[in-house]
């Protein structure tokens, strides 16, 4: 058991990037101050990232409208995730993106494009069967993420 402590504080030491995806949910304040408390412990940049799931539609008609409505939400959200990183004494990068199906490809895309070694993010705790037929982010980061992966529950 020791030697697989050795092995985490020594891969933890690599870890000069943190990607903290945010939902805008009542776990964000706490995935932000976990990602600030690393930060300041491994001396590490932080990316705060959300990403905004697009409907799936054969009317794009409608599309524009609703883009810009949930590009607006997800501006607010980073915003309010900024806030409280600043708060915590750290000065974040803050980015959005877009996806069409689970937001959670895009989330291991872009830790991968940074080089992150590690991604910090909030689960639900749904159950096994709801999250086998709904899916989950945190699933699909948890199982793909080239780093390591920290989830945080309230």
């Amino acid at each position: 058991m020791f030697n697989g402590w050795v092995a985490l504080v020594s891969t933890m030491d690599t870890v000069d990037k943190i990607l903290v995806p945010v939902d805008g949910s009542e776990y964000m304040q706490k995935e932000v101050e976990v990602a600030c408390q690393f930060s300041r412990l491994l001396n590490a940049e932080v990316t705060i990232l959300h990403v905004v799931a697009m409907p799936i539609t054969s009317e794009p008609t409608g599309m524009p409208e609703v883009t810009k409505q949930l590009e607006d939400a997800g501006n607010k959200i980073i915003a309010e995730a900024q806030r409280m990183a600043v708060g915590c004494g750290i000065q974040p990068k803050t980015e959005i993106d877009f996806s069409v199906g689970n937001p959670g490809m895009r989330i291991i895309k872009k830790a991968e494009g940074m080089g992150a070694g590690m991604i910090i993010i909030g689960a639900k705790g749904k159950n096994r069967l709801r999250e086998i037929l709904m899916g989950s982010v945190a699933n699909a980061v948890v199982n793909n993420a080239p780093c390591l992966v920290l989830v945080v529950r309230l």
